[in-house]
């Protein structure tokens, strides 16, 4: 990988992690270099990372996967981590990994609901038993997102949409191409699929979407506060404020 493109997702998981509250360390810059460089696998970067935590421990069975552990805000996970903070640190981590190791090897498919899954499920599967499955309970973040029970069928919805505008991928109107990507990122906020890391894998799915169609989007010029708001104001169909973020990071490649 050149090294413009490895700066160009250094800036994209650097934005990300932002996002989360935290920031990329030069230690964990170094390791993302290394896999998208290809030195090393994401396996053997998680691998030695997860030894060098003492994260090695045996999953604790019995839990409802799709919950926090009780009295906690920690969603059921392989490393029974049950500290907030402790479990965010081991997430941007070892998902920035998985993030760098998906620029260099991209899954293959059509960019439908399931291609979504098979995001979340390579960034959290390390982690989390339920990576990649719909969440069966109600879901809401200062705003109520989509039912459970409604999820599929909505997404179903959405991404055939999606699929007839052809991935957005003949939109040679910048300004077209905003407002189209801020509508469609928009109602995947709104549909919230999986218990926790939609933002990451929605993020992922759409900067490959505008990647795809010829654009650029430069995160490291984007305001994560901004962003943050603007997702919230699209989950009630409010896409101007997401449309407005875009517009000052968007390019033609």
């Amino acid at each position: 990988m050149k090294d413009d493109r490895v700066k160009e997702c250094i800036d994209y998981m650097s934005f990300t992690v932002d996002l989360e509250g935290g920031m990329l360390s030069d230690e964990s810059e170094s390791l993302l270099r290394s896999v998208l460089e290809e030195e090393r696998s994401a396996d053997e970067v998680i691998a030695a990372y997860v030894n060098s935590e003492g994260l090695g421990v045996s999953y604790e069975t019995g839990y409802d996967e799709m919950s926090n552990y009780p009295g906690t805000k920690c969603l059921v996970n392989y490393f029974n981590i049950k500290d907030r903070s402790r479990l965010r640190q081991v997430e941007n981590l070892i998902v920035s990994v998985r993030t760098a190791e998906l620029f260099v090897k991209p899954i293959k498919g059509r960019m439908g609901f399931d291609y979504l899954k098979e995001v979340h499920a390579h960034l959290f599967g390390d982690i989390y038993p339920s990576a990649g499955q719909v969440r069966t309970g109600q879901a809401s973040k200062k705003h109520d997102f989509c039912r459970a029970e409604h999820i599929e069928g909505y997404a179903s919805e959405l991404f055939s949409r999606l699929e007839k505008d052809d991935y957005l991928r003949h939109v040679a109107d910048i300004e077209d191409f905003v407002n189209d990507l801020a509508f469609y990122m928009g109602e995947a906020e709104a549909l919230h699929p999986f218990k926790d890391g939609n933002g990451r894998a929605e993020r992922f799915f759409f900067n490959k979407i505008a990647e795809d169609a010829g654009y650029h989007l430069d995160w490291k010029n984007a305001d994560s506060d901004r962003m943050l708001e603007a997702g919230m104001a699209a989950v009630d169909g409010d896409y101007q404020g997401l449309g407005s973020v875009l517009q000052e990071i968007i390019s033609r490649r």
